[in-house]
């Protein structure tokens, strides 16, 4: 018992850490624009990996083990083809539907601006950005579907937890507005139906991956366009202070 309330502990650490650090990011996009792809930077992706790493030994070490949190599947290649299916179909409802959202209540109902921060600027970061999308993916996937959902079900029944963490899935996307929110979290519960459905992470977390490389396409295809800021030397030579 010690070690399933270990788990808990953990998990509810991470997703604390996660959120965290995912509501400041939020805190300063609203005043900042990065001069370079958010998603390509070294320090976010190194944190990232390790966050993942602490995900995948709490489940080694005090989870239900490999298979009860879904990684370990018979059917690789049918789960991630159902991942790929479930991922377009979403990518294009929610794809519209944030294309009225902007229609009709503008930055607000739905802000594009995460987006075009790492909405890659020209072909050589295409690799790289969407290299970088896969331990995104991972670690959400990780920490909102296969540990709580699988692992904390002696604790709450899984089909009652997915609906709070869905709701907080969606408002650590707030930055990107109303329906910004919830857009992901509806995108959160169909992942959670999907999980909890196949017992495997594997489906989900490739719908995720591939709901997110659809949303970058998407974007270059309605017009958007890259969103970087001015480099510090810019901005300090545009508030006057002269170089040495």
């Amino acid at each position: 018992m010690a070690g399933k309330w270990l788990f808990a502990g953990g998990v509810a650490l991470l997703m604390a850490v996660v959120g965290l650090g995912t509501w400041r990011s939020g805190q300063i996009l609203r005043h900042w624009t990065p001069p370079h792809n958010l998603i390509l930077s070294l320090p976010d992706n190194l944190l990232r990996l390790v966050l993942l790493g602490l995900c995948v030994g709490l489940g080694y070490l005090f989870g239900p083990g490999p298979r009860a949190l879904g990684w370990q599947t018979d059917a690789l290649v049918a789960d991630a083809m159902l991942g790929v299916l479930v991922g377009l179909a979403m990518a294009l409802l929610l794809g519209v539907a944030g294309q009225v959202a902007i229609r009709r209540w503008g930055p607000r109902g739905y802000s594009t601006k995460m987006v075009q921060c790492i909405l890659p600027a020209n072909g050589r970061e295409w690799p790289a950005v969407l290299l970088a999308l896969l331990p995104a993916a991972g670690l959400e996937e990780l920490l909102f579907r296969s540990l709580p959902l699988a692992g904390l079900n002696w604790l709450v029944p899984a089909w009652w937890l997915l609906w709070p963490l869905s709701l907080l899935f969606g408002l650590l996307h707030w930055p990107q507005g109303g329906w910004g929110v919830a857009g992901t979290a509806l995108a959160g519960l169909g992942l959670s139906f999907l999980f909890l459905a196949t017992g495997s992470l594997w489906p989900p977390l490739v719908a995720h991956y591939v709901l997110n490389v659809s949303q970058l396409i998407l974007a270059r295809w309605v017009g958007l366009k890259p969103l970087r800021g001015p480099a510090p030397e810019a901005e300090l030579r545009g508030q006057g202070v002269a170089d040495d």
